[in-house]
C-alpha cells in the first residue's frame, strides 16, 4: 500500500503537476490545499475533502483522495477543530483509520479555537482529542507547519503526545535516527530555506510492515514549494 503526502501548493489543476503526481502511483494520498475543482481531474476511486475557508468561492482544502479499491469513510469530525479529518480506509477485509492533517499557523484558527496558544491550542487539543480513537493499527498524516528544525519544541511534544497512543514518527523510525535529527526537507521557504515539516506518525503494525520511506527532491518538485513523501507498506 503506497501512501503519498503532498501540499500542492494552491490547488492541482496544470497538466504538468497532474502528471507529476501521478508518478507516484500511490493508492492513498493526503493532498493540503488542494480545491474540491481538482477532484474531477485525479481519476479517483474515492475522496474526501473540507476546506474551513467559506468566503472563497474557489477555497483550498484538505483532500484525502483514492485508488485501486481504497474506501474512504469520515467519521465524526470536531467541526472547530480545523482540518484534522479522522477516517476509515478499508479494502477488502484490511481496514485502519487515519486522522489526516493540515494543521495552519495560529491565526487561522476558526471556532473555539481562534486565537487560541499554549496548552488548550488546537494541536495538543486536536491530538488529545484524536488519537485515544485510532487503535492499531492507526497513522495520522499531514502537513504540521513544524518539525525537528522548525520548531523543534513543538515537534518533540507531538512525537511525545503520539507515543503516549502507540503511534512513531515513521520517517525516524525508518532511518533509525533521533527525532530532533533529519537529513531531508519537505518544504523551502521564500527566503531558500529547507524544512522537514510533513509527517507520518503510525502505529505498530505499519512501524513493522513498511518498506520504504522516500522524499522526493526539489529538483523534481512541479509547482509546489513542499517536496512529496512516499511510504510504502506491506499489507
Amino acid at each position: 500500500m503506497r501512501i503519498l503526502l503532498w501540499n500542492c501548493n494552491n490547488g492541482m489543476a496544470r497538466s504538468e503537476q497532474i502528471s507529476y503526481f501521478q508518478t507516484f502511483n500511490p493508492d492513498i494520498a493526503i493532498i493540503p490545499e488542494l480545491k474540491q475543482s481538482n477532484l474531477d481531474k485525479l481519476d479517483i476511486y474515492d475522496s474526501v475533502w473540507v476546506t474551513n475557508n467559506h468566503t472563497n468561492s474557489k477555497p483550498k482544502g484538505l483532500g484525502i483522495v483514492s485508488f485501486n479499491g481504497y474506501s474512504l469513510e469520515e467519521l465524526d469530525r470536531d467541526e472547530d477543530m480545523e482540518i484534522y479529518i479522522p477516517l476509515q480506509v478499508s479494502k477488502s477485509n484490511f481496514s485502519f483509520r487515519l486522522l489526516a492533517v493540515w494543521n495552519f499557523y495560529y491565526a487561522c484558527k476558526q471556532g473555539r479555537f481562534a486565537g487560541v496558544r499554549g496548552e488548550n491550542c488546537l494541536e495538543w487539543s486536536a491530538i488529545r482529542h484524536y488519537c485515544p480513537l485510532l487503535t492499531n493499527p492507526c497513522l495520522v498524516v499531514g502537513d504540521w507547519n513544524f518539525g525537528p528544525k522548525c520548531f523543534p519544541d513543538s515537534f518533540k511534544r507531538l512525537c511525545s503526545m503520539a507515543e503516549e497512543h502507540g503511534l512513531k514518527s515513521l520517517y525516524h523510525s525508518f532511518h533509525s535516527i533521533d527525532e530532533i535529527e533529519t537529513n531531508h526537507a519537505t518544504f523551502k521557504t521564500t527566503r531558500g530555506n529547507f524544512h522537514q515539516i510533513d509527517h507520518f506518525f503510525g502505529s505498530e503494525d505499519f512501524q513493522n510492515t513498511m518498506r520504504s520511506y522516500e522524499i522526493d527532491t526539489f529538483d523534481n518538485v512541479v509547482l509546489s514549494d513542499h517536496a512529496p513523501t512516499l511510504v510504502d507498506f506491506e499489507v
